[in-house]
Formats: C-alpha cells, structure tokens, sequence
C-alpha cells in the first residue's frame, strides 16, 4: 500500500471506528513522556513507522481534506467558522454543557475548548463546535447512547430570522 493510501485509511478510521482501546493505549504511551507534546510525538513515532521516509510526499495544506461527496453531510448553520449541531438530549435527561463538552472531546478527540455556544433545552441541545470538526463530531456519535438515551445528532437547521 502506498503512503497516500495509508494516510486516507488512517483518516478512515480516525473518523469512522471505535478507538477506545487505543486511546487507554495511548494514555498508558503518553506517561514516560514529557507532559506537553507527547501525544503528537507518539502519533508522529507511529506514521514514521508507518510511513517511512516522507521527503518525497506532497504535503500541502489541503492534500488529505476529504473532498465534499455527493450525498454527503450538509451544514446549514455556519458563523464566524463554526457549524452548529442538534442533539436529542437536554435539562429533561439530566444533561450539563460539562457532560455534552465530556462526551465531544471523549468521543471524537475535538479539544473542549474548541468547542462554542451551547444551548441546552428541555429536550434537545444545541452546540458549536469549528466546522472542519463537524463532520467528525456527528460521525463520533453513530451508536452512541448517553444517560441511557440512544443519541441523535445532526446537522442544525438554519435559524429563522425573527421579525
């Protein structure tokens, strides 16, 4: 397989498996190292194993971005570079902002601080999280249950202009 397949696999899984397992891994990796950078360090140990020599590898910023496929997810709601999701739990489930942050960061691997606005309702939430991560954020969900519910998480539809 050459190194341009690999690394489209690789994004494959990153965004569509379960890698639980491999992040306890991870973790267990990250302790002998020093406290800031050693995840990267460790996912670059991995590619270079992977990989081999890159020298000759088209790098550019754009290279490895999935190209939008007919079919594929479309966000409606977009501000200031963040794409707005609905999710199908809220105040009635017990839900907190720190429990949906939680579940992103745990799930997908977004950093909790990337992640915007959110609007908890009785029912259902809202949040933002930064476009490029939003197709990831809703693939991390497929078959997910929080609090017992069996979680739905979507696309927001464009806000109606008041008035």
């Amino acid at each position: 397989m050459n190194q341009e397949k690999k690394i489209e696999k690789v994004l494959e899984i990153a965004l569509t498996e379960d890698l639980t397992e491999y992040v306890k891994l991870l973790k267990l990796l990250r302790k002998p190292l020093p406290f800031f950078g050693a995840t990267k360090r460790i996912a670059a140990a991995l590619l270079k194993e992977s990989l081999g020599d890159i020298s000759r590898l088209d790098l550019s910023p754009d290279k490895f971005i999935r190209k939008q496929e007919a079919g594929s997810v479309v966000f409606e709601d977009i501000k200031d570079g963040r794409a707005r999701l609905f999710i199908n739990i809220g105040k009635n489930h017990g839900i907190s902002p720190g429990d949906l942050i939680r579940e992103v960061v745990k799930r997908s691997g977004v950093d909790g601080k990337q992640i915007g606005k959110i609007d908890i309702h009785p029912t259902y939430s809202f949040l933002e999280v930064p476009e490029q991560y939003a197709e990831l954020v809703l693939l991390s969900f497929e078959n997910v249950k929080i609090k017992g519910v069996p979680i739905v998480i979507e696309p927001a539809k464009k806000r109606k202009k008041n008035g």
